[in-house]
């Protein structure tokens, strides 16, 4: 009999006692492909999209969905974005050329790269995306590189909230954005320079479970924009509120009901849009979390255990592989994969094979006390974040990626071997 392991995760079963993930045995997939490796559910990813897209276009039609790819590059995982409809958020040059690879239009890619070098904005500009800028001496320099007919700002709206990580990108101390007081001057200079289509942009935190915060957040923007708007007298084509979309990482946290947020930031916006009299401008949503977190699981073979201070489950992945735990102390779920029935009675940690005493992915976490050299581990929501912050630390190899749908799996980035460490190394003739 089959039963969800993590909440509404439907793809992560338990099957007599073994983890399958989309109907694959996780046993199995670690015997092919070896570990670590990351696993991610084609189905999942289908629908955390129509989920998101389904609660805000019934309040709101007018709204789209452009991924955050930051969370997870891998071409294969955008492409079935792209397949749903989903337009891209772009942080840097490579990630435009990402979403063209995987078939999203340019139109719907906004590249929001930040403390952008000249050759920066020159590659935007040749790559025809819409550019979202979050600072005054950025389009100083864009207007000696090229003033598009179409421009976005990213705002500073002076308040912030973010998950148990800490994840804040607005307030005093944040790096990003324009702040209030001088995000006036900005449009007015670029109506000047003969911009004419305009947006406006805003993140302030991330992986927030609180749905009164989204809210609160859209109605300051309108604030902000609203009588920007009348007085400049010029019309936002879209009002883009970022991401921010929390994912229960613990299990004692509750999903995000996404219809209730849609419902509110909808009623706010609709309210705001009527006062300041903004027409009904396309709604962005920037997600990136909420559609691969829990899409994406990281499998890891147990590699030795030692009886210490306390006791150690050591494991072939570590901070190179999942940076999260060592960087922000996030919490990451681990299940026995070998026999998810089997009684958590003992506290460990558990940690990789990094030269680093921050290299722990759990402390003090309840597993079975039998675990033994060779077990397997499945450790969860690591769809985002996951991959694309690992690194080759240690001169530890990245792992592999594959694809699992409808029973079956397939690679979609190979692991990579010593070869790749070295591949663009060049040692001068003369040593």
């Amino acid at each position: 009999m089959s039963h969800p392991l993590w909440k509404s995760v439907t793809q992560l079963e338990n099957r007599a006692g073994v983890l399958h993930f989309e109907g694959c045995d996780v046993r199995l997939l670690a015997k092919e492909f070896g570990t670590p490796l990351y696993v991610y559910s084609e189905s999942r990813i289908r629908s955390n999209y129509r989920r998101l897209v389904e609660a805000y276009q019934k309040e709101y039609p007018n709204t789209k969905v452009y991924y955050a790819i930051k969370a997870n590059s891998n071409p294969a995982l955008v492409k079935i974005l792209a397949s749903e409809g989903a337009g891209a958020d772009a942080s840097c040059i490579q990630e435009i050329q990402i979403a063209k690879l995987a078939g999203i239009p340019t139109e719907d890619i906004l590249y929001s790269g930040i403390y952008n070098s000249n050759q920066e904005l020159r590659d935007a500009v040749s790559e025809h995306v819409k550019l979202n800028i979050e600072d005054i001496s950025q389009l100083d320099r864009l207007e000696q590189i090229h003033v598009p007919t179409f421009l976005c700002f990213r705002v500073n709206p002076g308040i912030a909230s973010s998950g148990s990580e800490g994840l804040i990108f607005a307030g005093p101390d944040a790096k990003f954005g324009i702040i209030e007081r001088d995000i006036e001057k900005a449009y007015k200079k670029a109506k000047e320079l003969g911009v004419q289509k305009f947006g406006i942009h805003m993140m302030t935190g991330s992986n927030i479970l609180e749905p009164s915060y989204f809210e609160e957040v859209v109605e300051k923007l309108l604030d902000i924009a609203g009588p920007m708007a009348k007085k400049l007298q010029i019309t936002f084509d879209f009002i883009d509120i970022g991401g921010s979309l929390g994912v229960p990482m613990h299990p004692d946290q509750k999903e995000l009901d996404i219809e209730k947020v849609a419902k509110a930031v909808v009623k706010k916006l609709r309210q705001k849009l009527i006062q300041y009299d903004m027409g009904e401008p396309l709604l962005l949503l920037e997600p990136g979390r909420y559609l691969l977190s829990d899409a994406g699981i990281l499998l890891s073979h147990v590699t030795s255990i030692k009886e210490s201070h306390k006791k150690f489950i050591g494991l072939d992945a570590g901070m190179q592989t999942l940076l999260r735990p060592a960087l922000y102390d996030a919490y990451h779920h681990i299940v026995y994969a070998n026999d998810v029935n089997a009684i958590c009675d003992e506290k460990v940690h558990v940690v990789g094979q990094v030269c680093e005493n921050t290299d722990i992915l759990a402390k003090d976490r309840l597993l079975p006390s039998h675990i033994s050299v060779g077990d397997l581990l499945a450790i969860f929501n690591a769809g985002a974040y996951g991959f694309c912050m690992s690194s080759q630390y240690n001169n530890r190899p990245r792992p592999a990626e594959v694809l699992v749908t409808k029973g079956k799996a397939e690679l979609i980035r190979e692991r990579e071997s010593f070869a790749h460490l070295i591949q663009s190394v060049r040692i001068p003739k003369h040593l």
